[in-house]
């Protein structure tokens, strides 16, 4: 646990470094069919960068704000998409959010100041420009989609969303599974020299995620502040559209609690789950479509196909995806395979760090995973779905955790992650068996015929901080393990 925390300590002191940047001075415009750079005032004494992309005519046209992500070069990450919307006849207005270099005032991780930022944002460009009041967008890319969930429900003016890998619920994603993760994209990015300039509730926030393995009630308000879970009732109550794309490996949120937000929205709708990083051309183009149909009224595209794409993980780049009218309705049925036990029939796991992929065994001593398999399949089995696991714990101390992973084995020896999720405890009594039920993370994966699964239980892993004392062990039972796998 001091290691741990020293190691914590050590990410929130660089987080907490403070960079001297300066607010960009308002800009003359470039030459006619570029972006203009400027800078817009949205408190007092508090600029943010931003480029303007006007297109051609007089307008009215629609205005589409795209608050910034981390990437060091916002504008030229978002320059692509900008110039693809002015082309198209849209207002475009790209901004930094505070605390990003080349903006005023200090980060505050998509807080109230922030939300508010995105509606100065708004009003700016309604009163500049040829852009339209009664057909605004909001476009943003993780952080930035973050911020633009948030910002359509606290303004009525915003009738269109585009959140590329964004996050909806920062609890859980900090630490579902009862499990902190080790570096959350957000403080990840926030952790790089001159990346940005935390606030003080931001500070106090990082120390507090660096002290306590559970949440504080101060930081649950934090966190809860800065969902766009929290506020779903308002976005509903607003109704704009809502674009919602992701990718199987993002590490912001779990597919899960995704897919209860999206469950919960009670407006026009999309979700799109892909293989590749959400920052590439494929969702670009679904968040362009859906501003064409929900901001000019254009046919067809992302605003009248069905509301839910997923492109299944483990086939070849470029297959096609699956569409469907409810995500929960992607399953038929449940599959609960026999798990043959590698590890014996109650392995005992140590929960120190397991070099690279766990083997059946170390050469020696207390494994450092625990290991069971399927038969191989006679027929593919499409899962689609959340996969769900029972087991039985014995642990040797009050406290724990545990991270269950899926493979496809193929008949070479040769393993594919399917899914995985951690799971922790506390207030055990040491040497009593306790069970464990817990949901991995959703995924929609095809496995192939004369493949098998291989589920791998370790007591540790790179993206979580685990609670398992030094020389702890964890006992699982074979006899109470097993997994339903939602298939179709």
């Amino acid at each position: 646990m001091r290691a741990v925390r020293s190691a914590l300590a050590a990410l929130v002191a660089v987080l907490l470094v403070t960079v001297s940047a300066v607010a960009a001075p308002a800009a003359v415009r470039t030459a006619t069919g570029g972006p203009h750079g400027t800078s817009i005032e949205v408190a007092p004494g508090v600029r943010l960068r931003a480029e303007v992309y006007e297109p051609a005519g007089r307008g009215p046209h629609p205005l589409v704000v795209m608050p910034a992500s981390f990437f060091p070069d916002p504008a030229a990450h978002q320059g692509p998409a900008a110039r693809r919307l002015a082309a198209a006849g849209y207002v475009v207005v790209g901004y930094r959010p505070r605390g990003l270099p080349g903006s005023g005032g200090t980060f505050g991780m998509a807080g109230p100041e922030d939300v508010a930022d995105t509606s100065a944002v708004i009003s700016w460009a309604l009163a500049r420009t040829p852009a339209d009041a009664r057909r605004v967008g909001l476009y943003g890319t993780a952080y930035g989609a973050g911020i633009g969930l948030l910002a359509a429900s606290e303004d009525r003016r915003i009738r269109a969303v585009a959140a590329l890998g964004g996050w909806v619920d920062l609890l859980d994603g900090l630490y579902g599974g009862g499990t902190r993760r080790r570096a959350h994209p957000l403080f990840h990015a926030a952790a790089r020299p001159g990346a940005v300039r935390p606030g003080p509730e931001v500070r106090r926030a990082l120390r507090e995620y660096a002290e306590h393995p559970d949440p504080t009630p101060a930081f649950r308000s934090f966190a809860a502040a800065r969902s766009p879970m929290t506020h779903l009732d308002r976005l509903n109550a607003h109704a704009p559209a809502v674009l919602l794309a992701h990718t199987w490996s993002g590490a912001v949120e779990s597919p899960n609690q995704n897919g209860r937000y999206f469950s919960r929205l009670r407006t026009a709708k999309r979700l799109e789950y892909r293989r590749d990083d959400h920052a590439t051309e494929a969702p670009a183009a679904s968040a362009e479509r859906w501003f064409d149909h929900h901001l000019r009224g254009g046919p067809g595209g992302a605003g009248t196909e069905p509301p839910v794409f997923l492109e299944a993980r483990g086939r070849p780049p470029g297959h096609s995806g699956e569409q469907y009218d409810d995500l929960w309705a992607t399953a038929s049925g449940t599959h609960v395979p026999r798990l043959e036990p590698r590890t014996g029939p109650d392995p005992v796991i140590a929960t120190g760090p397991a070099p690279g992929p766990p083997a059946d065994a170390t050469p020696a001593g207390h494994r450092t995973a625990a290991v069971w398999w399927t038969s191989p399949g006679r027929r593919p089995r499409r899962l689609r779905g959340i996969p769900a696991l029972r087991t039985r714990v014995t642990p040797s101390a009050a406290e724990g955790t545990l991270v269950a992973t899926l493979y496809d084995i193929g008949p070479t020896g040769t393993g594919t992650l399917v899914t995985h999720a951690p799971y922790s405890f506390s207030h055990r009594t040491p040497g009593t068996p306790f069970d464990a039920s817990f949901d991995l993370f959703a995924t929609v994966y095809d496995l192939p015929a004369g493949h098998r699964l291989a589920l791998v239980v370790t007591g540790t892993d790179p993206l979580y901080v685990a609670r398992n004392p030094p020389g702890a062990t964890l006992t699982l039972h074979s006899a109470a393990t097993g997994l339903a796998l939602p298939v179709r």
